[in-house]
């Protein structure tokens, strides 16, 4: 993958018979930098965050940089360019998986075929407003099913860093590593601090039968966040990777 192209998440949500009985499906795609109307094919699942000072795999789609270049870090790039200047509707802890990042919010549109919006770059984390689509989604600590999603790694130019080209694990690099019992908390901006702990970790395929609808419905028993990325090996012919990384938690303090 060369260092011209750049992922894009894209969104389809399937069943036009009432919202409620919407079914959503997970795709990542990838496209040139400069082509911003790439067609949508499914609900997208997302990318990746979580740097642990390792270098990508020859799996990732990060792999692919220039002899000699050293694989970029969430911590360096963040103290050289600070945080997204939209990153502002609070931050995420993952303690287990070294994460502490700024959150973005993402308003979901509510038209047929919309787009799921990309964090700024590889230190955000995205929180997903799915209020346009009944029955999904959640706002955090309000008793539903918050959506979450992250960079897995990135190969890229980004823009709030000047055009910085960004190579090298992201955010939820090590999302996969979390395990039952791990905890997680969401601070929103100006309120409290919510603590919630790890209750599943689940590879999905990217294609065929995943029931994608029930994963980010907010009908649940508990207040709940879910985080996801990219996951498996990166495709380079497809432009996609092989799989999503899902992490369910739920509300313990």
């Amino acid at each position: 993958m060369g260092s011209r192209t750049a992922r894009r998440i894209q969104l389809i949500l399937f069943g036009v018979v009432g919202a409620s009985s919407l079914l959503a499906a997970v795709l990542v795609a990838t496209g040139s930098l400069t082509a911003d109307g790439i067609s949508l094919t499914a609900l997208t699942s997302f990318v990746t965050f979580g740097n642990l000072g390792v270098a990508p795999s020859a799996s990732k789609q990060s792999a692919a940089a220039p002899p000699g270049r050293v694989a970029d870090s969430v911590i360096a790039f963040t103290k050289a360019h600070g945080n997204p200047p939209d990153a502002t509707y609070g931050r995420i802890s993952i303690p287990a998986i070294s994460v502490n990042a700024p959150l973005t919010y993402r308003l979901v549109d509510g038209a047929p075929g919309a787009a799921m919006p990309d964090p700024s770059g590889p230190t955000d984390v995205a929180y997903y407003d799915m209020s346009k689509w009944p029955g999904l989604g959640g706002v955090p600590g309000a008793g539903h099913n918050a959506i979450f999603g992250g960079h897995v790694d990135l190969n890229r130019p980004i823009p709030y860093a000047g055009g910085a080209q960004y190579i090298g694990p992201a955010v939820f690099w090590a999302l996969d590593k979390l395990r039952v019992g791990d905890g997680v908390e969401i601070t929103i901006a100006g309120g409290t601090t919510l603590k919630y702990a790890v209750v599943s970790v689940k590879e999905l395929p990217s294609s065929g039968n995943t029931d994608w609808n029930t994963i980010w419905s907010g009908n649940v028993k508990k207040d709940t966040v879910t985080l996801f990325t990219c996951g498996g090996n990166f495709d380079s012919k497809a432009h996609e990777y092989t799989s999503r990384t899902v992490v369910r938690a739920e509300r313990v303090a």
